[in-house]
């Protein structure tokens, strides 16, 4: 490519619409090959998109389609075969050149929506689309009435300058994501300008194509190959990042269904699952440490009262502020739950003495809370305290007991109440 841009330039003053060149370095078996090999990463790519079908894959596919193109138009010879191996000169016809410089903006076109679509709308600016527009009809209105050069500069221009926004887009595609199939493809559309740039001053310095502007058209190779694995990489990486952030997503659904699972919805207190959960590990772990374990049974005195007089949205209050109070008067390693109704429960990691001034605490604070002073005088909490034995396989007794004492509790000042009135 880049030496035939270069001996236009040298030989764009001819008469003959025809292009003549002087024969290459790269033959022209080679350049038809190369150019069948490139529809190996254009099928690659399509197979791709078929498994991920978005627009940025389908536009590295157009890309080099658009690449093979232009390297098999420059692998036939019009003047005959056996040209390329002799001495003289290669001829290329205005349809060829006309179809080199079509595919060629195709190809730098592909380049840039590769990236430019990338995680972003497939869509085609309304510049973009004259620029292009104007480009081809300006190729075949050249190719029927002007010279060479009038097709081939025109198209060069056009070409570097999409290849550098898309390099530029490249290079902050992987500054953005950290992909470095990004970096890789942006390093390769950088070398294919650098190369073309430069082929094409050499030729206008030496007024000629010369065997140093063939040496540098190598380095296209190279270029390619970067941008083929850059492109394959980032689609790699892209998949990679999607299948990272499904997981996440998914983990995240998981444990946010296990918390409704095991959670109270109004308290926001654990529930009777969770008990059964922990129940096994939690006793295990107090006989094999040594741990004290005691059990609170807390239980709102005339709950259906509050419900009854001043709505169940009073209640709700009612329950959320004794959950508050008991997660506030517990450690981490404590567990508060909502046993059912106006029913709760703590599980203490302390002694019987200590569980039971913990009790008087939740009950002095829950009195002297702001809602429970706007309710009649008899609104109270009973709490009754059991202290598990170091022996202890299941928690239901304890629960029985501390259910027992509860009541006990209430019926003993209740009878106080009683003989005070």
């Amino acid at each position: 490519m880049v030496d035939f841009l270069s001996t236009v330039i040298a030989f764009a003053d001819q008469a003959d619409w025809a292009l003549a060149r002087p024969r290459p370095v790269v033959t022209l078996e080679i350049r038809k090959a190369v150019g069948l090999a490139v529809l190996v990463p254009a099928g690659t790519l399509f197979l791709l998109y078929l498994f991920r079908p978005r627009p940025y894959v389908l536009a590295g596919v157009t890309a080099w389609l658009a690449a093979s193109v232009m390297l098999l138009v420059l692998s036939v010879d019009s003047a005959g075969p056996g040209v390329a191996d002799a001495p003289g000169y290669l001829v290329s016809g205005r349809l060829a050149i006309a179809t080199w410089a079509i595919a060629a903006l195709v190809f730098s076109a592909g380049l840039r929506f590769a990236v430019v679509w990338f995680r972003e709308p497939a869509v085609i600016s309304r510049a973009f689309m004259w620029s292009a527009a104007a480009g081809v009809a300006w190729i075949g209105i050249a190719a029927l009435f002007l010279r060479p050069r009038a097709v081939i500069v025109p198209a060069f221009v056009l070409m570097c300058a999409w290849q550098a926004k898309g390099a530029v887009r490249y290079v902050r595609a992987a500054n953005k994501y950290g992909f470095v199939g990004a970096l890789v493809a942006g390093i390769g559309v950088i070398g294919i300008i650098g190369v073309n740039v430069t082929a094409a001053g050499v030729a206008l310095s030496d007024g000629a194509f010369s065997q140093t502007t063939t040496n540098i058209a190598y380095i296209n190779f190279i270029s390619a190959a970067l941008i083929m694995l850059g492109m394959h990489l980032l689609i790699f990486e892209d998949v990679i990042e999607e299948l990272r952030t499904s997981g996440a997503a998914v983990r995240d659904s998981r444990d946010e269904m296990r918390a409704m699972a095991i959670t109270d919805p109004l308290t926001r207190c654990y529930n009777r699952r969770f008990l059964e959960e922990i129940e096994t590990h939690e006793l295990a772990q107090h006989r094999r440490h040594g741990l004290p374990l005691s059990l609170l049974y807390i239980d709102i005195d005339h709950f259906k009262t509050i419900n009854d007089t001043r709505g169940h949205d009073t209640g709700d209050r009612v329950l959320n502020t004794l959950a508050t109070i008991l997660r506030a008067h517990t450690r981490r390693s404590d567990y508060v739950l909502r046993w059912g109704g106006d029913d709760f429960l703590v599980l203490l990691s302390t002694d019987e003495a200590s569980a039971r001034a913990k009790a008087d605490d939740i009950r002095r604070v829950f009195l002297e809370s702001a809602i429970v002073r706007g309710l009649p005088d008899d609104v109270d909490v009973s709490i009754g305290c059991v202290a598990g034995p170091q022996d202890a396989e299941h928690l239901a007794p304890l629960i029985d007991h501390a259910d027992r004492d509860m009541y006990r509790g209430r019926r003993e000042a209740a009878t106080t109440s009683d003989r005070g009135d």
